[in-house]
């Protein structure tokens, strides 16, 4: 396994290709909240580049970033804070998995490709700069989304709460 400490993301160019049709509810199942964070995740798509270890990647906020979303990703760091492993799927762009599993302080990363072939890539990473990470990314993207009117500023403070509170101690 690699040691590295390099965990970041990147928020890149705007996607000018949308290749999905706008998010739409015809039968009124989404909360305000929900179409709001598909409309801007749709209208505002932009690249993301993920780099683990010497591993580029890139995703999308429409529909890579919006189904993270969709999938829990604040509860999902907050299982990471207390101790839980958890597991990062991006399906639509890139077909890559991550699986962050614990080791102390530190995180066992798997990195899973697949493509026309599989391949599988494992580094340690520090656990403090990956849920730094995870929730720069959260709370950025959230921020954004507030500000741009696509979501109130309460339902973000919702949403984005797990990712920041820790288990109390007594």
């Amino acid at each position: 396994m690699k040691e590295i400490t390099n965990f970041s993301f990147k928020i890149d160019d705007q996607n000018v290709e949308n290749y999905a049709l706008p998010p739409e509810d015809p039968l009124g199942e989404l909360s305000d909240f929900e179409l709001g964070l598909r409309r801007f995740c749709y209208e505002h798509n932009q690249r993301v580049i993920w780099e683990i270890g010497e591993i580029q990647f890139t995703v999308f906020f429409d529909p890579d970033i919006c189904m993270l979303f969709e999938d829990r990703f604040p509860e999902k760091i907050g299982q990471l804070e207390q101790g839980q492993n958890i597991r990062i799927d991006f399906v639509e762009s890139c077909h890559i998995t991550v699986i962050l599993t614990h080791e102390g302080e530190q995180l066992n990363c798997q990195l899973r490709e697949f493509n026309d072939q599989y391949n599988q890539y494992n580094y340690k990473l520090d656990k403090q700069q990956v849920l730094a990470g995870l929730r720069a990314i959260l709370g950025g993207l959230m921020l954004l989304a507030s500000q741009q009117g696509y979501i109130t500023i309460e339902d973000m403070a919702e949403f984005i709460k797990p990712a920041f509170s820790s288990p109390m101690t007594v």
